[in-house]
C-alpha cells in the first residue's frame, strides 16, 4: 500500500514538505501576480492549484537565469529542492531552492543575503531538459516494430495532457510504421 499520498501537506501553494525528501522537476505552465507578501505565484506542470511562490533571493536566481519578463518562463523547466537551513524570524522553518533551470547558458551563481549583513553562493546548475517527442523521433529512425511499439507507449505516457504534441506523436509513429511495412514488404 503506496501511503505518500497521505503525507501531502494540505495547501494552496507549493511547501517545504513537498520538497524536503525529494526534489521536483517541472515546466512553468504560467507565471502571474500575487500579493504583496507574496508577489509571484508560478503555476508548474502537474500541481495544478498550487503554485510555486518563490522567496525574494529565489526571484533573484530565477531572474539571473532568465532575465525579468516572468511571461517568458513559460515552457522552461526548473529543479526545486528543499533546504532545512533557511530560516524566517531566525528559526531554521525549512524553505525552497531553485537546484537547476533550462534554458541557461551555464551553471551559475549568486550571493544571496541570508541575513543582515551576511551573504552566501547560492548555486544553479543547468538542467538539460529532453523533449519527449524529440526523444521519440530519435529513436523510431532505428527501431523495429516491437521497439517502435515500446517507444510510442512511454512517449505517449509522457505526453498526457499535451494534445498538439500527442498528435505530432501520432503522425510520426503512424509514418514510421507505415515505413517498417514498407521495409519488410508488407
Amino acid at each position: 500500500m503506496d501511503l505518500s499520498q497521505t503525507i501531502i501537506p494540505k495547501s494552496d501553494q507549493l511547501n517545504f514538505e513537498d520538497v524536503q525528501s525529494q526534489s521536483i522537476t517541472a515546466v512553468i505552465k504560467s507565471v502571474r501576480a500575487g500579493n504583496k507578501e507574496q508577489p509571484v505565484m508560478i503555476d508548474l506542470e502537474g500541481f495544478d492549484g498550487r503554485p510555486y511562490k518563490p522567496s525574494k533571493s529565489m526571484r533573484r536566481v530565477l531572474i539571473g537565469g532568465w532575465g525579468n519578463d516572468g511571461h517568458s518562463w513559460v515552457g522552461k523547466s526548473l529543479t526545486l529542492v528543499g533546504d532545512p537551513s533557511v530560516k524566517y524570524g531566525g528559526v531554521a522553518v525549512g524553505g525552497i531552492k531553485v537546484k537547476a533551470m533550462s534554458h541557461v547558458e551555464a551553471a551559475f551563481s549568486l550571493m544571496l543575503t541570508t541575513s543582515r549583513g551576511k551573504r552566501t553562493e547560492h548555486r544553479v546548475e543547468k538542467l538539460n531538459v529532453v523533449d519527449p517527442l524529440s526523444w521519440f523521433c530519435e529513436r523510431a529512425i532505428a527501431a523495429t516494430d516491437k521497439k517502435l511499439e515500446h517507444f510510442y507507449q512511454k512517449t505517449k505516457a509522457a505526453l498526457t495532457g499535451d494534445e498538439d504534441k500527442l498528435k505530432k506523436l501520432d503522425e510520426a509513429y503512424q509514418a514510421r510504421k507505415s515505413e517498417l511495412g514498407n521495409e519488410n514488404g508488407e
